[in-house]
């Protein structure tokens, strides 16, 4: 367990962030999808990324290290029998679920007992329909795969209404796939549809375009060469959320290294949300400042960036006047009921949630907490992020159980916080 202790009177600082594991977790698929070497400057080093390395270094890549730089090259395929185990990381199974499918040799795939629970099957059936040699056990796991490396189907037909990493996981197969090649969309309300554009702008880049249809998606392929593949990585928005969060609750002074650029969906929170922060953009950031006031009331739908759900709602629980999320429909499918779980949390403070499947209400607390209070996290990242918030607003410390969760996607989230005066105490 992790105890946080209420901030000082102001917090400052440069918030070492880290690289997006959803960005860092598609180069890394389509470079071993061309067969060729490519390099990524910036990868992540969240555990779902290591499992993923660990992975191709099992099927026959090497993988070498220059400064920032990664350089990784199939010397010799030696998967064949290779059992792979890939902890909780729900992005590395639904990515290498079709690349295995084509990669020669037989393979096995274990998870975590977490990562059991969340969708898979709609990836499945959509894979099996197209050909695909895969077999599933009584329980689901193991998932025994046969890789063809002939098997390149012209179409597929898949549901992606509770994640839209199948959709990705498909349009990654793009430099195996003749042109023309279709994705039948058979959800009436896709997930998330900004993370599949995530996807399509990475392709596009090197060549490969998704083109919207009626049905779904048509694969065009342009003249862009498809070898030695060089990829950049970007520092985390979804992250960066949690650093606008303690902004919102304390006063502070925060640079946070990101790109006003960015693809990433939670950049567009900055033009959304009734942020009364003071923003200064610098060629290497952001400096985000505050006096740490009253929080106004949210109303927005957050289908785009479900990974800022966490930050948003517990900022809500502070907020002036009740607030409202819609598009929270992915949420029970994350690492935990993620509305369930805040719901329950947020309890313990005072806080009201209500929702239905696709609304959420946070009716905010009208007391001062006193700390010593201890939260559960279930062994969720996010939430154990979004649980240390509550400190921000407490007269005592918080507890924080399975803090070391966070290695999913910030390994270095409470050496963070020390670095900018929030001291984080860990205790059997």
């Amino acid at each position: 367990m992790v105890w946080v202790s209420p901030p000082p009177s102001r917090v400052e600082g440069q918030v070492r962030l880290p690289y997006s594991k959803s960005l860092s977790n598609r180069q890394l698929v389509l470079g071993a999808q061309t067969g060729q070497p490519f390099k990524v400057e910036g990868l992540s080093a969240a555990e779902d990324t290591y499992y993923l390395v660990k992975a191709l270094r099992s099927l026959g890549y090497l993988h070498a290290k220059e400064g920032k730089t990664h350089l990784f090259s199939l010397d010799s395929i030696r998967g064949t029998g290779a059992h792979l185990y890939l902890g909780e990381g729900g992005t590395t199974l639904r990515f290498l679920l079709p690349f295995l499918a084509r990669f020669p040799g037989r393979f096995w795939i274990d998870v975590a007992p977490p990562l059991r629970k969340r969708p898979i099957l709609p990836l499945i059936e959509a894979l099996l329909s197209a050909g695909a040699q895969i077999k599933v056990a009584l329980g689901l796991f193991p998932i025994e795969i046969w890789g063809e490396p002939s098997w390149r189907p012209e179409g597929f037909s898949v549901d992606s209404s509770v994640s839209s990493q199948f959709l990705s996981a498909l349009f990654l197969l793009a430099p195996h796939l003749p042109e023309g090649a279709y994705i039948e969309e058979r959800a009436k309300q896709p997930a998330t549809p900004s993370y599949r554009e995530i996807t399509r702008q990475l392709l596009r880049a090197y060549g490969w375009e998704w083109i919207p249809t009626q049905e779904g998606w048509r694969l065009a392929i342009g003249s862009t060469p498809q070898s030695s593949l060089y990829f950049k990585g970007e520092i985390d928005w979804s992250l960066a959320t949690f650093f606008f969060a303690w902004a919102m609750l304390v006063e502070a002074r925060l640079f946070l290294p990101i790109s006003s650029c960015s693809f990433q969906p939670e950049r567009l929170l900055l033009d959304v949300l009734p942020w009364p922060l003071r923003l200064n953009w610098e060629e290497e950031g952001l400096w985000v400042e505050s006096q740490g006031g009253p929080i106004p009331a949210i109303e927005m739908d957050v289908r785009d960036f479900p990974d800022a759900a966490i930050p948003l709602v517990v900022v809500s629980a502070f907020a002036e006047a009740p607030s409202r999320l819609t598009g929270v429909f992915t949420l029970p499918y994350k690492e935990t009921h993620r509305l369930q779980a805040l719901a329950t949390e947020l309890a313990r403070i005072g806080v009201q949630l209500k929702w239905t499947p696709d609304e959420l209400m946070v009716y905010p607390l009208r007391r001062q907490i006193l700390g010593d209070m201890v939260f559960e996290s279930y062994g969720d990242h996010r939430m154990a992020m979004g649980m240390s918030l509550i400190a921000a607003r407490s007269k005592g410390p918080v507890g924080i159980r399975q803090p070391h969760s966070v290695i999913k996607s910030f390994p270095g989230y409470w050496r963070t916080l020390t670095e900018l005066g929030i001291k984080c105490t860990f205790a059997s």
